[in-house]
């Protein structure tokens, strides 16, 4: 709440509680016997009671605890990152067209939060709120593959280490 809106708040609080304090209060009783309470004494009237009220019972304004917020970094940490498949120094055998990559997180991905898998050092395709990949058309040789947590902006929260695996070439003596 802006200042200016706190004291106009407060302005008219004022105003209303000096009015409630000036404002008499009357007692009138029917022909049946109904009680009736007015602020208005009535015309006509001679019996109705002027009544005294008891002071207001107030209580001053309890000022709010502001909230305890840890550093940012601890809010948006990840205990574990850890790339479970495939482990690190997998051979993958020669005709095997894909590799599922299976990532941890301790604790699960956040609202907002998507993994941006690595692959070679590169973004594999783009980051998604998924813990599960598959790469396609690996050529033979060593590759890394590394998991990042980013936020919705794509700063890097956290990332794995890094998980080496081998593809095997073709060969004619295991070709099956």
């Amino acid at each position: 709440m802006s200042l200016q809106k706190s004291k106009t708040a407060i302005a008219l609080l004022t105003l209303m509680l000096s009015l409630t304090v000036a404002a008499q209060v009357y007692r009138t009783v029917d022909e049946k016997g109904n009680v009736k309470y007015t602020d208005q004494p009535p015309a006509n009237d001679t019996s109705a009671e002027e009544l005294t009220l008891p002071s207001i019972n107030t209580q001053p304004a309890v000022a709010p605890k502001k909230p305890t917020r840890s550093s940012q970094s601890e809010e948006v940490s990840y205990k574990d990152i850890v790339i479970l498949s495939p482990a690190q120094d997998s051979t993958i055998p020669p005709g095997q067209l894909e590799v599922v990559v299976q990532v941890y997180l301790e604790p699960a991905l956040r609202a907002g939060h998507r993994v941006q898998l690595m692959h070679n050092g590169q973004p594999h395709g783009p980051a998604v709120p998924a813990t599960s990949f598959v790469i396609d058309s690996l050529i033979r040789g060593a590759h890394t593959l590394q998991a990042q947590v980013v936020d919705n902006t794509d700063n890097p929260i956290g990332q794995s280490d890094t998980v080496t695996i081998h593809v095997k070439r073709h060969s004619i003596l295991h070709n099956p």
